[in-house]
């Protein structure tokens, strides 16, 4: 993770560095413990990806200070692997005590359709909140004559099965946003399969993959070396890192939105009480500067969900995901 990217938190960590080890202990005691005494040990944060990764650096800031404003420590483990379905099936199998929070990625709204064999449900958990959701860009190679979405459109429209797209594993968010634009305009595309976005990443700036759905930072270098050219970004607002590319909608295709949106969870059995706790903590550590700075730093939109709407965001993507899944006869990878 590159630690420079937070800014103005910098100076917060450096100054927790070379603190007294006695610091943090003393800034949890003036936090007073949840129901029962909860926590009484640390908690761990299960996330479904490595680290360093999209949904690890997203996550980490709320999760930093709630670890500060608890009386216990939260521990980050990273779980990765087999679409993020080990993490989800770890938690899944956790004590339903509230010790082990689920980072929620997407994925969990899809694998129950995607791997309907797995014991994955929706209804397994139940949400803290969201924290962010972080924008993605829909790209050309640059030697493409198109300038809009709208354009490419066309001129794919036009070439059915002659536009290579890369796959950065089924049922993927980026993935699903690429075949649900797909659907709503008719293209035919060649799909070529990636174990994640960084290795298409080369063959997309080669020109031997036409057009992807990246995520915006993992995109910028290549955008910024005019190799290659964003169309439009999906995300509900300008960026500002591409601040002249317009978003889906602007670009005309408002129903083709999909947020690559990122929370936390619990075991559904959890006690309501710790839950609603653990729900006012993230809340709260939502709300300070040093999470907001971090995030802004990442571009990513600040949701805020509390549970009982993050739960309602989850249901009604699953729903739209099983649809499409459907639709476009997308299979699980063996």
């Amino acid at each position: 993770m590159n630690r420079r990217a937070f800014g103005k938190n910098a100076f917060h960590t450096a100054l927790m560095l070379s603190a007294p080890g006695w610091l943090p202990a003393l800034a949890r005691a003036a936090h007073p413990s949840g129901p029962g005494g909860f926590p009484d040990k640390p908690l761990r944060a299960v996330v479904p990806y490595p680290a360093g990764g999209v949904v690890d650096v997203t996550l980490r800031p709320a999760i930093d200070r709630m670890s500060l404003d608890l009386p216990q420590r939260v521990v980050v483990e990273n779980r990765p692997g087999a679409d993020g379905r080990i993490a989800i099936e770890y938690a899944t199998r956790a004590p339903a005590d509230g010790y082990t929070i689920l980072g929620v990625a997407p994925v969990l709204a899809v694998a129950q359709t995607l791997y309907p064999h797995s014991g994955i449900r929706v209804q397994s958990f139940r949400a803290i909140g969201a924290v962010a959701a972080v924008p993605s860009v829909f790209v050309v190679h640059e030697s493409l004559p198109v300038k809009t979405l709208r354009e490419f459109a066309a001129w794919a429209k036009a070439r059915p099965g002659e536009v290579n797209v890369p796959v950065p594993g089924n049922g993927s968010s980026l993935h699903l946003a690429q075949e649900l634009f797909f659907e709503s305009t008719g293209i035919r595309v060649n799909n070529v399969g990636y174990k994640g976005q960084p290795p298409s990443v080369p063959d997309l700036a080669a020109g031997q993959l036409q057009f992807a759905l990246l995520s915006q930072n993992l995109a910028l270098p290549m955008i910024q070396a005019k190799k290659l050219r964003p169309l439009a970004v999906n995300a509900a607002r300008r960026t500002r890192s591409l601040p002249d590319v317009p978003t889906i909608a602007e670009a005309g295709f408002p129903d083709t939105l999909v947020q690559s949106w990122y929370g936390l969870a619990v075991h559904a059995a959890t006690p309501a009480p710790i839950v609603d706790y653990l729900g006012a903590t993230l809340q709260s550590a939502m709300a300070t500067p040093d999470v907001r700075s971090r995030l802004a730093a990442l571009d990513a939109e600040i949701l805020a969900l509390d549970g009982k709407h993050f739960d309602a965001l989850i249901q009604s993507e699953s729903a739209r995901w099983a649809a499409l899944i459907k639709a476009r006869n997308i299979k699980a990878e063996s």
